[in-house]
């Protein structure tokens, strides 16, 4: 009979040497101790459902730390109860999560995706997704959030020049911007600012984490 630390060998660790290479820190040796140890209570199919979802998301050749892998064992054994009894989806009943949950959430399982959409401005979206399903995409269920991001830009733009011309044709003025207090500049500006408030709460939750990642390495 194969023991806890067999499993978690042939099931997660082997499937995974041939996308990561490189451990996080500079201790090998204790990150896979330190990993063998957490996943130890995972079964086979948890564990070969987890390492296939990391696979899959992997943006470079190093391993996650050990809480992403974790959290990601856990979200596997969620997805296998539901399937095995007969629920589509039950962890979406109820309200949505709060921001702040949500991003714990996304960071937890794939920092590089949630870095990745600020830095492209669509991480509003991706995290209301994981807000609203309580799970964090796949790669395929990311373009539509690209999209959406873009096409709401380009339609507040247009309502602001169009808004703003307005304004000068009553005013017979050169004006150059919107007055603060106007109604469409008032939506713009909520968008803008919430992005960047999620931005914040994104790059403070990576710093938390990495902080501490070294400590425990």
């Amino acid at each position: 009979m194969a023991t806890p630390g067999d499993l978690v060998k042939t099931c997660f660790v082997e499937p995974m040497q041939g996308s990561f290479k490189k451990t996080p820190g500079t201790n090998p040796e204790a990150y896979f101790s330190s990993l063998s140890a957490k996943l130890s209570g995972f079964s086979e199919d948890v564990l070969k459902a987890a390492a296939s979802s990391l696979i899959e998301r992997a943006t470079s050749s190093t391993w996650p730390y050990v809480g992403t892998i974790t959290a990601a064992c856990k979200s596997a054994q969620e997805r296998l109860s539901a399937k095995d009894s007969g629920q589509s989806n039950p962890v979406r009943a109820g309200y949505p999560w709060p921001e702040d949950v949500a991003v714990r959430v996304l960071i937890n399982q794939d920092a590089k995706l949630a870095t990745s959409a600020a830095l492209a401005g669509w991480h509003a979206d991706l995290i209301d997704f994981v807000r609203r399903e309580k799970r964090v995409p796949s790669m395929e269920e990311v373009e539509p959030f690209v999209v959406a991001t873009l096409q709401r830009d380009a339609r507040i733009e247009k309502q602001m020049e169009e808004a703003l011309d307005v304004l000068r044709g009553e005013y017979n003025s050169k004006l150059e911007k919107l007055p603060a207090n106007h109604r469409v500049q008032l939506m713009a500006s909520s968008i803008t600012n919430r992005r960047n408030r999620l931005a914040v709460m994104i790059a403070e939750e990576i710093e938390a984490r990495e902080e501490v990642a070294d400590d425990q390495l």
